[in-house]
């Protein structure tokens, strides 16, 4: 849910991360605070412009709801970078476990999905530091679901993991995911899944093949082998017209009506030219063409020679070959329009013989054209159907292919695994079986997980951490939630962080007295980030938050943090954090998680000698942390060691050398708020 955030005074936030490196090279003292800076962007109070009360902005919402989305209204963006910057720091040792921790309405939440948030824009930035990983899988988890802990991490690992698109971490799950079972079971289970697959494929090929070869027989069998198609009407309804036409070409055969069915196939597949071409020898090629071709030719030239008969110089040549022959010449000329009638007879029938010869051509193409594009037409739409299944069927083929070659290697891998002995031996007991114990399983899967991660070697790639994020434990009952952590703890191995929100209030009540809730909290979390508390909320910016309509723009990553976090420890500061580790460090656990919090401290602006001195505070037993409130509740000036306890008067001395002169109580207070953020908080 969206939640209010502190009226953070912007030098408690800082902008994340120092510049002091120069500073680091040299002795004591620690270098001192840097100039402040504000935490947060100023805020218009003033109202908006004036608008119609029908036509509210676009996207703005007129009733607020208790959501995890919406505006940050204390900055817990800021706060949460540095642990985010530290989730994805490759010098970080894992694994280890963080908890965002706040009362109920604190806004968890909200903060747990900032963090979710910054950790994925620092993974995609450009300005990514350079010791930040680049392969960080988040996995998030509702641990209201029901599940335990180990099988809810195990369920939302696997899913994170086969979710992922950039990488492809199917090996690893296949590998990892078989770890809490049988081993021979697994690798028959693998072969019997690669046998399945290949069967699919061959059916698939072979459905395939068919289409193919259905395609191409397409033509033949819409000319010949279906009835009701187009061509076939067609064919049926002229066939006397068509077997006439065929016959007095010459092209009839023993069936008239499967040889235009074949000329019909075969000119459809033909291009406008060759058809063309078809036209025009339809006049001339074949037999009765030709002799009609043939007698135009010779009722032409008889019907020229008739016409010179009757002209006086036929006449004149016929006379002079003989006497006997004058008359002949002088009937011919004397009759000259009858010769003239008789040419003009024959020019008709050779006429006549060209029309009929042209005609006959026409209506054969015709026939033979209207089959072709009958038959073209509905073998192309028939074709549209045979290619987007025979695309489809591609489809199916190419992915059961590789299908099937991935279980082909996993199938191999299993087997090796089972040390090549699946056919020697029968099956496991049924104890082995992961089914029958899914929290022994889900923690067989981790393990085998962490001793992937980070460690990119075959079968496949793996991710160089995986992230853990759960949110909702307050959900539960507090001594269900203390176990959940528990065994969270127990099975997040190496590779992995985990980090929680939770009420630590609600949860302490359930593990005892104070101190025994600080021994388990101890020993679960490595870091913890406590919400700023109500009081600490200014109800002016935050209503003006809400009340702003634009966009909140989107918190690019911070590389100072990086910075900060990756810098080495001076001499210095080395010196000073075992001069304090008496107070703050009364076991090497909790050393540890006094160094973890001064790493994360020193991201924000406070001076770090004032630093190093309130986080041993805050770390120190209570007469020690109650002396120091006392302290720092009184006016202004310089923390003096006067009046203090013994070993928390000492602790001020060695910071006020390391700091080369006094701590002002100004500079104390502003590092007492920070290291509050860091330390266990009840």
């Amino acid at each position: 849910m969206s939640e209010p955030s502190v009226n953070s005074k912007s030098r408690l936030l800082g902008d994340g991360g120092t510049n002091d490196k120069a500073a680091a090279l040299q002795p004591a003292p620690l270098p001192g605070r840097r100039s402040g800076q504000p935490a947060a962007p100023p805020v218009s109070l003033d109202p908006p412009a004036a608008a119609p009360a029908s036509a509210p902005a676009h996207g703005a919402p007129v009733f607020l709801g208790d959501s995890a989305e919406g505006a940050d209204l204390m900055n817990v963006s800021q706060l949460v970078e540095p642990l985010a910057q530290l989730c994805v720091a490759r010098e970080v040792q894992t694994p280890f476990l963080a908890a965002i921790l706040g009362s109920s309405g604190a806004g968890k939440t909200f903060a747990l999905r900032r963090l979710a948030q910054a950790i994925e824009r620092i993974g995609v930035s450009p300005a990514r530091a350079a010791g930040a990983l680049k392969r960080v899988v988040l996995a998030r988890i509702d641990a209201s679901s029901g599940d335990e802990a180990p099988v809810a991490i195990a369920s939302a690992a696997y899913a994170a993991l086969d979710r992922e698109t950039a990488v492809d971490y199917s090996a690893l799950l296949d590998e990892t995911g078989h770890a809490g079972g049988d081993p021979q079971s697994a690798a028959r289970a693998a072969s019997d899944r690669h046998d399945d697959l290949t069967r699919r494929l061959e059916a698939e090929r072979s459905q395939r093949d068919d289409v193919e070869a259905k395609r191409a027989r397409l033509a033949d069998t819409l000319a010949f082998d279906t009835p009701g198609s187009r061509l076939d009407v067609f064919a049926r309804a002229r066939r006397g017209a068509i077997d006439a036409h065929l016959r007095r070409f010459g092209l009839g055969g023993p069936d008239a009506n499967s040889s235009y069915r074949s000329l019909a196939r075969d000119m459809s597949t033909l291009g406008a030219g060759a058809r063309a071409a078809i036209v025009i020898r339809s006049i001339w090629a074949y037999g009765s063409q030709a002799r009609l071709i043939m007698w135009a030719i010779v009722a032409f030239v008889l019907a020229f020679l008739i016409s010179l008969l009757h002209r006086e110089t036929a006449v004149n040549a016929i006379g002079g070959l003989h006497e006997s022959l004058k008359p002949v010449g002088g009937w011919m000329a004397a009759h000259g329009s009858l010769f003239d009638r008789v040419s003009q007879v024959l020019t008709l029938l050779g006429v006549l013989a060209i029309a009929l010869n042209l005609w006959r051509a026409f209506t054969f193409s015709n026939l033979l054209l209207r089959g072709a594009r009958l038959l073209g037409a509905e073998v192309r739409e028939r074709r549209r159907d045979l290619d987007g299944r025979v695309a489809r069927l591609s489809e199916r083929v190419a992915s059961l292919t590789a299908d099937a070659d991935a279980a082909a290697k996993r199938a191999e891998a299993a087997r090796e695994r089972a040390g090549g002995k699946t056919s020697m031996r029968p099956p496991g007991p049924e104890f082995l079986d992961s089914g029958h114990a899914p929290g022994a399983a889900a923690r067989a899967f981790l393990a085998a997980l962490g001793a992937r991660i980070g460690r990119p070697v075959q079968p496949g790639p793996a991710p160089d951490r995986l992230i853990v994020v759960v949110d909702n434990l307050d959900a539960l009952p507090p001594a269900a939630a203390a176990r959940w952590i528990d065994a969270a703890q127990s099975v997040i191995g190496p590779g992995m962080v985990g980090v929680m929100a939770f009420d630590p209030g609600r949860v302490a009540a359930a593990l005892g007295d104070e101190s025994e809730a600080r021994r388990r909290f101890g020993k679960w979390l490595q870091a913890a980030l406590n919400l700023p508390l109500r009081g600490d909320a200014d109800g002016k910016t935050m209503v003006a938050r809400l009340l702003s309509t634009g966009p909140e723009p989107a918190t690019a990553p911070d590389p100072a943090i990086a910075a900060a976090l990756a810098e080495p420890l001076t001499g210095a500061e080395t010196a000073l954090l075992s001069a304090l580790a008496p107070l703050a460090a009364p076991s090497p656990r909790e050393a540890k998680r006094f160094l973890n919090a001064y790493r994360l401290a020193r991201c924000s602006n406070a001076p770090r000698p004032a630093m190093a001195l309130m986080q041993a505070v805050a770390f120190a037993p209570g007469e020690a942390r109650a002396a120091m409130r006392a302290r720092l509740a009184q006016g202004s000036g310089e923390l003096a060691e006067a009046g203090l306890p013994p070993a928390l008067a000492e602790a001020v001395r060695a910071a006020r050398d390391a700091n080369g002169g006094p701590i002002s109580m100004e500079d104390a207070r502003l590092a007492a708020e920070v290291a509050r953020r860091y330390a266990l908080s009840f």
